[in-house]
């Protein structure tokens, strides 16, 4: 999973940034810039959504169905409830690196791609928040969070939903937690959803020794 050419660009673009609107909580207690609604920094996340409104209504297979099947299945369900739910149904799913199924260092996964192959943290965090916005979740109610992982130093990925007064992560590594939690874990680089684009002051690339394990990175845990 590269992230470098996306933070670089973001980087670039920092001092033509405003200062975004303060949230209850925003994502892990850092302060952001917005870039607004300038996603020409993020190609792949256009290219993606481009993919599934085409996938949507072309793309009809067994896996595809058992999707529609499964947020169906959701929509009496309180927000807590589906996002417990989604968190846990796509966790279900095998994690896989870009470079086995696509031969490449870094691919963001169209929903089809995904529900046929699995994929890595980012395209957990994507097909998730498709899902919530499938049920009724607005676009600015929700980010996708791109972190550095101090605990094992590696780039990692996943969706922020705000409920209520309470901002929660639907990580393909863990159960729902809320983001206060992670403080300590996972800095951010940047963050977005259909609207728009939040940049975080660049963490520090420290090797950090977990508390409970003797290396410094654990291997494979994105």
């Amino acid at each position: 999973m590269r992230f470098v050419y996306v933070i670089l660009c973001l980087g670039l673009f920092l001092p033509a940034l405003q200062m975004a609107p303060p949230a209850h909580a925003d994502i892990l207690g850092h302060p952001s810039v917005s870039s607004g609604d300038s996603f020409d920094h993020l190609p792949q996340w256009q290219e993606t959504l481009q993919q599934y409104q085409i996938e949507r209504y072309t793309h009809q297979t067994r896996k595809s169905q058992n999707w529609a099947a499964f947020i169906d299945s959701l929509r009496d369900d309180s927000p807590i409830r589906q996002l417990l739910k989604v968190n846990l149904w796509f966790n279900g799913f095998p994690y896989k690196q870009d470079n086995w199924v696509y031969s490449a260092n870094d691919h963001w996964a169209s929903p089809a791609e995904f529900l046929e192959n699995g994929g890595d943290c980012e395209d957990f965090s994507i097909i998730k928040y498709l899902t919530l916005r499938r049920l009724g979740f607005p676009a600015n109610s929700m980010k996708i969070a791109i972190v550095y992982d101090i605990y094992s130093g590696t780039d990692h990925a996943f969706l922020v939903v705000e409920h209520g007064d309470e901002e929660y992560v639907l990580d393909n590594r863990e159960n729902m937690t809320v983001a206060s939690h992670y403080t300590e874990r996972y800095k951010p680089y940047y963050a977005f959803n259909e609207e728009q684009i939040w940049a975080y002051e660049k963490p520090v690339i420290a090797k950090t020794i977990r508390k409970d394990m003797e290396e410094t990175v654990l291997p494979g845990n994105r």
